[in-house]
């Protein structure tokens, strides 16, 4: 039988409770960490001068980082009518009830906003993924980030990070939009339309993106 939006919130919610509590709890307990935590701010676990991100999963993606169309728009000054145009037609928004879950797919979006944003995205790669672990303009000065995957623990240093960004690219689909590495064509990052929740509420509508493993994976190690 299939689960009822209630219950999938309701479950979503106590996983969410338990990787911020006893998961994190017991991964900054190995590597001696105070646990900081808390939904204004991006640091889980710090030690002297070091910042760690803690992202508990399950797969080979987890969320990251969430943000509405409108203040992702803000944070970046998207405002030559044509990258603004893209981020809110393919995030959507409920008052474009003509479509298909309220937004755009990317072949239905202008072609000239298209090659804005794709422009946007690729002269700020390394930008937009501080934007994500570390928040607007490293706001939270992440240092560490920490890939628990099913009790394997993947680790990455920040300018670890910057330094695969580099070698990466930014490609578009219809859906999604997957920083890329050049050198095996993996995933490392992605966004998306979160696309779940209430139609009525901005968060179905918000910018979502996920952190891939195979950020933590060498070529060569694999």
């Amino acid at each position: 039988m299939a689960l009822s939006l209630h219950e999938k919130v309701e479950i979503g919610r106590r996983v969410r409770l338990e990787n911020s509590t006893t998961k994190e709890f017991a991964i900054c307990e190995r590597y001696g960490l105070e646990q900081v935590g808390g939904s204004q701010t991006k640091v889980d676990g710090w030690r002297g001068d070091r910042n760690w991100s803690i992202k508990n999963a399950t797969s080979s993606s987890t969320q990251v980082h969430l943000t509405t169309g409108r203040k992702f728009i803000e944070d970046f000054s998207l405002t030559d009518g044509k990258s603004d145009d893209f981020v809110r037609k393919f995030f959507g928004h409920i008052d474009f009830n003509h479509k298909d879950r309220n937004r755009y797919k990317m072949s239905e979006i202008d072609k000239e906003s298209v090659k804005a944003f794709s422009e946007f995205l690729n002269e700020n790669k390394k930008r937009l993924v501080e934007y994500v672990i570390s928040g607007l303009d490293g706001k939270f000065g992440i240092t560490d980030v920490l890939y628990n995957y099913k009790g394997t623990h993947l680790h990455a240093t920040a300018n670890e990070i910057y330094d695969i960004v580099d070698e990466c690219e930014w490609l578009l689909n219809d859906t999604t939009f997957h920083l890329k590495r050049k050198s095996d064509n993996k995933t490392m990052f992605h966004f998306q339309m979160k696309g779940s929740g209430n139609k009525a509420k901005m968060g179905y509508h918000a910018v979502l993106c996920h952190i891939h493993k195979n950020l933590f994976i060498k070529p060569e190690e694999r």
